[in-house]
C-alpha cells in the first residue's frame, strides 16, 4: 500500500510541476483544450456622424484562447482617411491598404477589443465599388485566422458597410495557439 501511494503521490507531483503549482489553473486549462473550440468574432457598424463622415465601429474577440498573446489587425481600403487614428507600421502591407492595430485586453479566456474608426472620402464624390476589410487574428508565432466578411462600398458621399450583425469562425482547440 505503501509502494502504491508513493507512487500516486509522485504522479500528482509531476502534474502539479506542470501546471505551475496551481490545480485550478490546470483544470482550467484541460477543460479548455477538450471541451471548447476556439472562436474568432468580428462585429462591426456603421453610422453616420455628418454627411460625409462616418463612425465605424469594431469590436473583435478570440473565445476560449489559450495562448498568452493575440493581436488583431485592421486594413481598411486606402479609399477611406481614418482621421482619428494613425496607421500601424508594424503590420504586414497589403496594397490597397491601411492597417490599423486593435488593443487587445485579456479577459479571462477570451481575448477582446474594441475600437472605433471616425472614417470619411479620400476623393470626395468618388463611386468606389465594395471592397472587403480585412482583420487579422496572430499571435507571436503566426497568422490565426483572417476575416473579410465586411466590405465598406460608397456613392455620392455616403459609406455603405455590408456584412452581418457578427461574423464567426470556429476552430477544433489546440496546444500553443
Amino acid at each position: 500500500m505503501k509502494k502504491y501511494l508513493k507512487v500516486v503521490g509522485w504522479i500528482f507531483l509531476g502534474i502539479f510541476l506542470q501546471f505551475k503549482f496551481s490545480v485550478l489553473y490546470g483544470i482550467v486549462f484541460l477543460e479548455n483544450l477538450n471541451f471548447h473550440d476556439r472562436s474568432y468574432f468580428v462585429e462591426m457598424k456603421l453610422l453616420p456622424a455628418s454627411q460625409s463622415v462616418h463612425l465605424l465601429t469594431m469590436k473583435t474577440t478570440v473565445h476560449h484562447s489559450l495562448g498568452p498573446d493575440y493581436f488583431a489587425n485592421v486594413y481598411i481600403p486606402q479609399h477611406y482617411k481614418v482621421v482619428n487614428k494613425d496607421s500601424y507600421t508594424g503590420a504586414e502591407i497589403i496594397p490597397g491598404y491601411n492597417a490599423y492595430k486593435m488593443n487587445m485586453k485579456r479577459k479571462y479566456r477570451d481575448v477582446l477589443s474594441s475600437e472605433d474608426f471616425i472614417i470619411t472620402l479620400s476623393v470626395p464624390n468618388k463611386i468606389i465599388k465594395p471592397e472587403p476589410i480585412l482583420v487579422h487574428f496572430e499571435n507571436m508565432e503566426q497568422r490565426l485566422h483572417i476575416d473579410k466578411t465586411f466590405t465598406l462600398s460608397s456613392a455620392n458621399n455616403i459609406i455603405a458597410l455590408k456584412g452581418p450583425k457578427r461574423a464567426e469562425k470556429t476552430y477544433p482547440q489546440q496546444l500553443g495557439l
